[in-house]
């Protein structure tokens, strides 16, 4: 690496401008700001992936936080400039190769970065910077420079969502709790500049008339993923008990872009009313949003949080540690606000854009296509299983009588949520029909047959997690609907599908030889769990007449008698006679024909 030419770029870009108190009040840029942000671009494209020596160097000199934040601040007059910083930005936060060198230290400087761009306003610039795009969206003109800008703020937000592996180190260290509190933070941060709102309508476009956005389905995926692996579904579902009803502030009604632009536009016009004292504006998205490093959050001027408040990154103890074990979503949110939030995003995006997004992976993955590959089958498996265990726990807490109408009962509460009338299966069917139970069966068995090449346990554990969820969906439709509604004859049509295949590629085969073979290493630990669900369906539905139970009677030789000797001698010589009568006869014809 180049630390000389690369150390002449980072100080070509500017410097900050300060007032007496050490505030920062501008950043002047040089006459060649912009192309030393392009030369930047090159280092980071050309960066060693293994070692990342460039991005560690980058992280060390803290030129995130000196220069492109300012520069995406306070140079918003110059699109050119701001543009080319956030590309800068996308690539200095790109996930971690799994391969890579020194992880540890990488998931430091990204946790750094992250808490950068939390306590500044990078956001809600980044967001005004596709005002234009999403107008064009509204009215059915988007281009393909528009989409191009969309993916790369997509991007943006997918990579510092990402950001939430905590490594063993960490966790026993003090810093763990700083890493959640500004986990959260970021998230909070994320809906109240309407990026929520922005990811929720990109998704219902996936399958509209634009073809642009079906090819952001795995981005989209994935950005879905992070917001979903803080979360326990579980205990997101019970959120609703405590709290029916979240603040109206926070709720943004989905129906069109026109709704999200036209809240923009009313805080535009408050930030203008509270002529809050600052060193600069920006336009479309930052409408008096306060940043001052206090619990309360939003509350304050808008001017830059001190270098003192930012996260600062816990000193690692270098030891002779064989392999860094990172942490994936086993600490939920323990913030009130955060899980209504997050309830109520789940929620809407059941509404329609759940069952669009999965329906456009589901059929690339059945396709084969070259761009899915088994990490992405993953995430697939894993964003069905959190959603199916959410819609279980939900309708499970609710608890309907039988005897009662599930549609009229659950209209009101979910209005919003327009789950057809009460369909507890209608806002995931994507997820939930023959075609997906057949894909996971697949996927789950070839992970398991080929488990002693690749080691994929990951793989065989989001299978096998993902199928428990969707068979304990099934029980729960039989058990809380109503006999003659439409829905549980749909899961007994589904399940009969399932369970009447008993060739090697059927489901129950399958789980069968599982059981036979069963290894705690392998299968899932609550595999038992769902074999006796499978058997209580089964019984449901022998139960009903659709599945009828074979019961193969065993073959006894019995010993032959004296008797029954003699009757089948007898029987054979008669046999004999009548052939010899045959025979005799046919001759007698031929005989007759000759004459």
């Amino acid at each position: 690496m180049d630390t000389e030419g690369l150390s002449v770029i980072c100080a070509g870009l500017g410097y900050v401008d300060e007032d007496d108190s050490g505030n920062r009040i501008g950043y002047a840029k040089t006459d060649y700001c912009l192309d030393n942000l392009k030369d930047f671009l090159r280092f980071l494209r050309r960066d060693d992936p293994q070692s990342r020596p460039v991005f560690k160097q980058v992280c060390k000199w803290n030129t995130v936080s000196k220069d492109l934040i300012p520069i995406i601040e306070y140079c918003q007059d110059d699109r050119s400039l701001v543009l080319n910083a956030v590309k800068v930005l996308v690539f200095l936060t790109m996930p971690i190769e799994a391969s890579s060198n020194d992880i540890s230290q990488q998931i430091e400087y990204l946790w750094g970065l992250k808490s950068s761009i939390t306590h500044s306003n990078t956001i809600a610039v980044v967001m005004s910077l596709i005002e234009s795009p999403l107008e064009n969206l509204e009215h059915k003109a988007l281009t393909e420079d528009d989409w191009k800008l969309v993916q790369l703020v997509l991007t943006l937000f997918r990579n510092i969502l990402a950001i939430q592996d905590i490594s063993l180190q960490h966790k026993a260290g003090e810093s763990a709790s700083q890493f959640l509190s500004l986990r959260d933070r970021f998230l909070e941060l994320l809906f109240h500049e309407n990026v929520m709102d922005l990811i929720l309508v990109i998704t219902q476009n996936v399958g509209g008339s634009s073809q642009y956005f079906r090819q952001d389905n795995l981005l989209l995926l994935e950005i879905f993923h992070c917001i979903c692996m803080g979360q326990e579904p579980e205990l997101l579902a019970k959120t609703h008990l405590n709290h029916s009803k979240v603040g109206g502030d926070t709720k943004t009604s989905l129906n069109s872009l026109k709704s999200i632009l036209e809240e923009e536009e009313e805080k535009k016009k408050t930030f203008k009313d509270t002529k809050v004292e600052s060193f600069f504006t920006i336009s479309w998205s930052l409408y008096a949003v306060y940043h001052d490093g206090s619990k309360a959050f939003f509350k304050g001027n808008p001017t830059f949080t001190s270098h003192d408040k930012l996260l600062k990154p816990h000193q690692v103890q270098r030891g002779p540690l064989k392999k860094i074990v990172l942490d994936h979503g086993n600490l939920p949110s323990a913030k009130d606000n955060i899980l209504e939030l997050v309830h109520d995003f789940v929620n809407q995006f059941l509404s329609g854009g759940y069952n669009v997004l999965m329906q456009s992976i589901c059929e690339d993955i059945e396709k084969e296509q070259h761009a899915i590959q088994n990490s992405d089958v993953v995430v697939f498996f894993q964003v069905s299983q959190f959603i199916t265990s959410f819609q279980y726990h939900k309708f499970l807490i609710s608890k309907p009588n039988r005897g009662t109408d599930t549609s009229n009962s659950f209209v009101n509460e979910y209005a919003d949520s327009a789950f057809f009338k009460g369909d507890m299966c209608g806002p995931i069917a994507a997820t939930m029909n023959e075609a997906m139970f057949l894909l996971v069966v697949l996927k789950w068995r070839n992970a398991f047959e080929g488990l002693k090449e690749t080691n994929d346990y990951k793989f065989l554990s989001a299978a096998g997690s993902l199928m428990t969820n969707m068979i304990r969906m099934l029980d729960l439709v039989l058990k809380l609907s109503l006999e003659d509604s439409k829905e549980p004859q749909t899961a007994r049509i589904l399940l009969y599908k399932l369970f009447y295949d008993q060739t090697d590629q059927g489901m129950t085969h399958f789980l069968s030889n599982l059981i036979k073979s069963f290894d705690s290493h392998k299968q899932p630990k609550n595999l038992v769990e769902m074999i006796y669900t499978v058997v209580q369906l089964m019984e449901n539905l022998q139960a009903h007449g659709t599945l009828r139970v074979s019961r193969k009677s065993r073959k006894g030789r019995k010993k032959k008698t004296l008797s029954d000797k003699n009757e089948k001698e007898e029987h054979g010589d008669h046999s004999m006679i009548q052939n010899e009568i045959g025979v005799s006869s046919c001759g007698q014809s031929a005989d007759l024909n000759m004459s």
